[in-house]
């Protein structure tokens, strides 16, 4: 496996044809992007954060970006930067990327050495291609422009810097695959033509709204994040380019760092991949510094870890869980205040905030029984390999290792069977063998995607927002549900609107749990 793996399904899933790759890449050459930083605003923090971010984003989208020229002054660092952190703009691009060590082709500069196919630009520098995307920040807004510079704000304000950046680089990443629409038929890829306003505080694509300061110090209370992947290290990130933060913060999430999920995990980088870390641990390490804030890391299931948490556990929990099964298991425990997010290959990035009784519920979104793409991707690999059901929708929820028993049966099988698969390894994880099949493991039945990279970055910087909104912008905060794209043509007349429960779901109407509910958070 290797960082690109990933990027190149799923172009070979929005291509056309899903030929061998190399073709692909060829047609993707050279690929040529640059990102500036103008040196008049380059010790601003939120130029910084801005900044940062993107080089972030595009060093991990390769073979769309194969070359990447980062034009950095040396100038002083003035904000946190969560990872890599350096003295100076140009010494932490370099720190982050060499951690990364990604197949794109990298230099950080002074100035810019060549002209590339696309550009984004920080600031107010020249346009330094025909294709330029500028973008800029000023506290909860985040803009970007093809036809000239946008401002930066001062002050530090990293959900409306990192919500810039994805919309910066996502418009980067639309230039080049534009080039080639011919290939990618019938796939929604529509550059901005103007200006472009985003709220991160209201979803309102104007300036027209309220714009406050964030407060000095972020209280989170008790905020417990389970799954810490492309969404839920994204907000995980954002809250921890806050200058100060204080609270418990409760991290679950079972899984290792792996090579092929770098092209969107944020927070993470080469190194952890060779050391095999734990997401969890390395999401933690992202908080030190914080005196006040303590973080309790599990790297364990959810349901291995539910029994230990306390009423106090569900007061706000984020459900950034790639399971559905998961999802309505955090429901059952009725959280004061639940937030969800996804994404999707063409782009579209999605947010929740569920309030039990009065929005949809997990159950409303994901109704168990018939349908479930998890339960029927068991049932397959349980008629294909071997196993038992029940055994496959453990492995598939939760990620679960094989055990050497396992593999013996699955061998088995699959011998008797004649199926070309790649065997998995005694306490391989399940997630890791799947993706070494390379179109050998066919479930005709199952058509699972595979996120563009930047959407649920997107989506997590989102929740970060709601998770600041929640305690100190309470009129501000979603209700119930958001979507955009970063891929199709972004949309403007977009807002957030309620979901209510739905009339047949046998969870939002229970009299046991809505009881539930109000003494836990109401009547007390």
């Amino acid at each position: 496996m290797g960082q690109a793996d990933r990027t190149v399904a799923l172009l070979e899933r929005l291509a056309k044809s899903a030929a061998d790759p190399r073709p692909l890449l060829q047609v993707l050459t050279p690929g040529r992007v640059a990102v500036v930083l103008d040196t008049v605003i380059a010790g601003e923090p939120q130029a910084q954060l801005l900044f940062s971010f993107a080089v972030n984003l595009l060093a991990r989208l390769y073979p769309i970006v194969q070359s990447l020229e980062v034009v950095a002054p040396p100038t002083a660092i003035t904000t946190r930067l969560p990872r890599w952190a350096g003295v100076t703009v140009d010494e932490h691009a370099r720190r982050l990327l060499t951690a990364l060590n990604p197949p794109v082709r990298w230099t950080v500069v002074g100035s810019l050495q060549r002209g590339p196919d696309c550009a984004l630009v920080v600031g107010t520098a020249p346009a330094p291609a025909a294709a330029t995307v500028f973008v800029g920040s000023e506290g909860w807004l985040a803009s970007a422009s093809p036809v000239g510079p946008v401002s930066v704000g001062p002050g530090v304000n990293p959900i409306g810097a990192y919500a810039a950046g994805c919309l910066g680089v996502g418009e980067v990443c639309k230039r080049l695959l534009e080039r080639h629409r011919e290939l990618f038929e019938g796939v929604p890829i529509i550059p901005i033509e103007w200006p472009l306003v985003f709220s991160t505080f209201t979803y309102r694509t104007d300036r027209a709204g309220p714009n406050p300061a964030l407060p000095d110090t972020v209280d989170l209370r008790r905020l417990t994040l389970v799954g810490v992947g492309a969404g839920g290290g994204a907000l995980a990130f954002t809250l921890a380019s806050l200058p100060d933060l204080r609270g418990v913060l409760r991290l679950i999430e079972p899984d290792e760092v792996i090579d092929a999920n770098l092209n969107r995990y944020v927070w993470a980088d080469a190194e952890d991949v060779v050391t095999q870390r734990e997401k969890a641990k390395v999401a933690a390490a992202l908080f030190d510094g914080f005196p006040n804030l303590v973080i309790l890391a599990d790297p364990k299931p959810y349901h291995d870890v539910a029994s230990s948490l306390g009423p106090e556990d569900y007061r706000y929990v984020v459900a950034a869980v790639h399971s559905r099964e998961a999802r309505r298991e955090l429901q059952l425990e009725t959280p004061m205040v639940l937030w969800d997010a996804g994404a999707t290959e063409h782009g579209e990035f999605f947010i929740w905030r569920m309030i039990l009784g009065s929005m949809e519920c997990m159950h409303c979104k994901h109704p168990p029984g018939q349908g479930d793409p998890e339960r029927d991707k068991a049932v397959q690999l349980a008629q294909l390999l071997g196993l038992d059901v029940a055994t496959w929708l453990r492995k598939v929820r939760d990620n679960q290792a094989f055990r050497e028993e396992e593999v013996v049966v699955i061998a088995a099988r699959a011998a008797a069977g004649g199926i070309s698969i790649e065997l998995p390894m005694p306490g391989q994880r399940y997630d890791d063998w799947e993706r070494l099949q390379c179109g050998k493991l066919r479930l005709p039945e199952v058509d699972e995607e595979i996120p563009f990279a930047c959407a649920p970055v997107m989506a997590g910087v989102l929740l970060a927002g709601e998770v600041v909104k929640e305690h100190y912008f309470p009129d501000a905060v979603l209700d119930s549900y958001y979507w955009n794209t970063l891929l199709g043509r972004f949309m403007v007349r977009n807002r957030p609107y309620r979901r209510r429960p739905r009339p047949d779901c046998s969870f939002c109407w229970d009299d046991v749990y809505l009881a539930q509910y109000r003494r836990r958070w109401t009547d007390g």
